[in-house]
């Protein structure tokens, strides 16, 4: 475990921007919160505006542009880690130490699949409550004209929640594509980025073209919509606002909420879908750990 840590510290010292770039989109947020004069928000008259959609939005704005930027970073870490090693011989020296190609693999992926997601997490609740603050003390929101709450413990602990269940679900769903980057990345001789991307495409465009049929993109897409559905009972096209996607159990008001949405957990576990990307993700770790044991074009 010991050896393991010390890898994952090791992947952070040769490629910082997995940590510099989510650390600098959140100072730029912070500056420019600090430096905004107000925020406004204009609200249709076919739906009444509530205090709590507007705090929401504010702390969903702040967390998508961390894990936009982080999953840019992870992206290209994948891609470059096991090739990269190759290219500058680096792999040479690390074959002499002690540390096997399993460890070396799992490292890379813990850093790529955990570390680095959670890590942005952390630093996205970390600005939004940095940020929330700042509003309150310098600024303030409007709703069609009229001042609006800053803060409310309730709303940024349940955003918080649902961020990290979000974050989670995704990070499941999505392992086959870390582990399908990794071993483009051990297979490459050169430009991992053309053997990740280039051959996916040309198989789903000769399998419409020849059968008329798009199996093949539809397991390379992985919909996004669907593990909407499956983890939160939602639709993009039927997620009406920001209450309906992320619904509270009490407004500060006292009024009724609408009630949380079905399925969740329960379906998504149960799903298919899941537990065979999960099961190809393994496969290909396993074939990505065999190429980086035996393949030395060093």
């Amino acid at each position: 475990m010991r050896v393991l840590a010390m890898q994952m510290r090791r992947e952070f010292w040769e490629h910082r921007s997995l940590w510099i770039a989510p650390l600098l989109v959140a100072i730029l947020l912070l500056v420019g919160v600090a430096t905004l004069g107000r925020i406004q928000f204009y609200e249709g008259p076919a739906r009444p505006s509530t205090a709590n959609s507007p705090f929401q939005l504010m702390l969903l704005g702040w967390g998508i542009p961390l894990y936009l930027v982080a999953g840019i970073v992870v992206v290209v870490y994948l891609l470059d880690c096991l090739y990269g090693e190759r290219r500058d011989r680096s792999i040479l020296f690390w074959r002499s130490m002690p540390v096997s190609d399993t460890e070396t693999v799992l490292a890379k992926l813990l850093v790529g699949l955990v570390v680095v997601p959670y890590a942005t997490f952390a630093l996205g609740a970390v600005t939004s409550a940095i940020a929330s603050v700042i509003l309150a003390v310098r600024h303030h929101v409007l709703i069609n004209g009229q001042l609006a709450p800053l803060w409310n413990t309730t709303i940024w602990l349940h955003m918080q929640g649902v961020m990290l269940y979000g974050l989670t679900v995704l990070l499941l769903w999505y392992a086959p594509y870390a582990t399908y980057l990794m071993l483009a990345s051990a297979w490459a001789r050169r430009s991992p980025y053309a053997w990740a991307f280039v051959p996916p495409v040309l198989l789903a465009m000769c399998e419409n073209m020849v059968f008329g049929t798009n199996y093949l993109g539809r397991i390379v897409e992985r919909g996004f919509n669907q593990v909407l559905r499956l983890a939160f009972n939602l639709n993009l096209q039927l997620a009406y606002s920001i209450g309906d996607a992320v619904p509270l159990p009490r407004a500060p008001g006292g009024g009724a909420v609408r009630p949380p949405p079905g399925g969740g957990v329960t379906n998504l576990l149960i799903s298919p879908q899941l537990w065979l990307g999960l099961v190809a993700a393994a496969l290909m770790l396993l074939l990505a750990i065999r190429l980086r044991r035996y393949r030395d074009d060093s």
